[in-house]
């Protein structure tokens, strides 16, 4: 029984760390159900998602130290999306999470080690999205191990007036 369980452990860590991108092709459908139809989504988490679940994998392999500390990617924060859009993509990115893990027929303890990395991600792109507004707010606890941008959004008026403004080849 115990040989079964450490094979199902290693299971998952390996679908995690390897097939990343199967996770994340599940959170990117989430995101497109989740919003306006025929519109697709411009995720901030979009540059994370695979090197994070690639990480949450090697936690789940058994390394120690913090998956969202480890992963190395483009964090972008949206001061017009504000920080509910990091808490809704996250909240998708768990559930995705959470369901392989299960189909992987994952255990409790990798239940509670996937949460863990999560609420660490979490928490700290919110601390991250505070300091935009106020650079004296607190460090976040579990600091990012890739970059963070503000990701500047153009609005729909602007990118109309920019498709209207292309110019045009001259023939001569």
């Amino acid at each position: 029984m115990a040989e079964r369980a450490r094979r199902v452990a290693a299971g998952a860590a390996r679908v995690f760390s390897q097939q990343p991108d199967r996770v994340a092709a599940a959170w990117r459908r989430v995101r497109y159900a989740e919003g306006k139809k025929g519109e697709i989504p411009h995720n901030l988490l979009d540059d994370v998602v695979e090197p994070f679940i690639c990480e949450v994998g090697r936690s789940l392999a058994g390394d120690p130290s913090s998956a969202w500390g480890r992963t190395r990617a483009v964090l972008r924060l949206s001061r017009e999306r504000g920080v509910r859009a990091l808490y809704d993509e996250f909240a998708a990115l768990r559930r995705c999470l959470v369901d392989a893990l299960e189909v992987l027929g994952g255990s409790d303890e990798e239940r509670t080690t996937l949460n863990r990395a999560v609420d660490e991600a979490v928490d700290s792109a919110v601390a991250y999205f505070q300091r935009l507004a106020d650079p004296a707010a607190e460090a976040p606890r579990v600091a990012f191990g890739g970059l963070v941008v503000e990701f500047f959004e153009r609005t729909h008026a602007a990118r109309s007036r920019q498709l209207e403004e292309r110019p045009r080849a001259a023939l001569h």
